[in-house]
């Protein structure tokens, strides 16, 4: 990527791709038995709903540690860590260079298409849904920048295929294609969020992560992994967590330059369509684990949705003009 204060000729498509079942090769502990009634009034319960572990013995007194862990600041100590209820997330003030202009960004709300609804959540929320209701947020506050346009690739409704998408993107004249998406990994156990109902669930492999191919000339190759890389690190200054990609072997590659970026470059790795094919610089973001409950369960809150736009904006600056270095104010959530 050319490092300049310029803007890309071409623009982005935010779009949201495939499903995105993940196969552990970890074998995962037997899960606690899960009394139902504990969880079954609300999406935003917690894991003081699950089973603990046995309490000490009486008598058995269990002393807090004399001192602090070595070079661990009280107040990172204390706070709670991503995805647990209260987790801090910040809100950065987008910087627009002077030239930036009005950019074109095309979100794909993943999944949507005919015969293909994604994965289904830990409360049983089809991943169509969510992916939906996320780009719809995301565009709203995009556009309330004045400095984006967006297009959203369908309404609620619509069953649109993947070419499709892409055809439209490339008619409307879309700069950059951001794919949204919600993971689903590893080895899960089915459990009931209400009565009645059956889900899956596993709340081992918390977090986001960015997805790019290799699949192209170096050029579009550059400006790819600009893009993804330039999200993914908006993400994790936010306070986003990003997934260590346990179950992602075989599938992607882990990309050496940010965490939380994974790339498909061997033959063996997934080729995923709007991953590939686009000629315009294209991702896709799994912005959690769709079976993790408290993760699923954050993104159901507002501060989280106000966090990610506001990632995803700076992410979009960052990538558009790559020579941008200077360090965006933050406001605590």
């Amino acid at each position: 990527m050319t490092k300049s204060a310029g803007v890309w000729g071409l623009g982005f498509i935010l779009l949201a791709g495939p499903a995105c079942l993940r196969a552990s090769t970890e074998a995962k502990p037997a899960p606690l038995p899960v009394d139902p009634a504990a969880v079954k009034e609300s999406v935003e319960g917690n894991r003081t709903s699950l089973p603990t572990a046995p309490a000490e013995p009486k008598g058995v007194v269990v002393e807090p540690p004399t001192k602090p862990p070595s070079g661990e600041p009280e107040a990172l100590r204390s706070s709670p860590k991503w995805p647990a209820s209260g987790a801090p997330l910040t809100l950065v003030s987008a910087r627009f260079p002077q030239g930036f202009g009005k950019q074109r960004v095309y979100l794909d709300a993943g999944h949507g298409a005919e015969g293909n609804t994604g994965t289904r959540s830990v409360t049983c929320e089809d991943e169509e849904v969510f992916t939906l209701r996320v780009a719809e947020d995301l565009a709203r506050r995009l556009e309330a920048t004045g400095r984006f346009d967006v297009r959203i690739s369908r309404k609620s409704g619509q069953r649109v295929a993947y070419a499709d998408r892409l055809a439209e993107a490339e008619r409307w004249g879309a700069h950059v294609l951001v794919s949204l998406h919600s993971d689903s990994r590893g080895t899960a156990h089915p459990w009931s969020p209400t009565a009645g109902q059956e889900c899956n669930r596993q709340d081992e492999t918390p977090g986001f992560s960015v997805l790019w191919s290799e699949e192209a000339e170096p050029p579009l190759q550059a400006r790819r992994a600009t893009l993804a890389r330039a999200l993914a690190r908006n993400l994790s200054q936010v306070g986003f967590l990003h997934y260590d990609g346990v179950d992602y072997t075989g599938l992607y590659a882990a990309d050496s330059a940010q965490a939380g970026v994974f790339v498909a470059r061997k033959p063996t790795h997934r080729r995923i369509f709007v991953l590939r094919k686009p000629t315009i610089p294209s991702v896709i973001i799994e912005t959690h684990h769709a079976l993790d409950f408290e993760e699923a369960a954050r993104w159901r809150e507002e501060r989280t949705l106000e966090a990610f736009g506001s990632a995803v904006t700076q992410g979009l600056v960052d990538a558009f003009t790559p020579s941008l270095v200077a360090a965006p104010q933050a406001n605590s959530r």
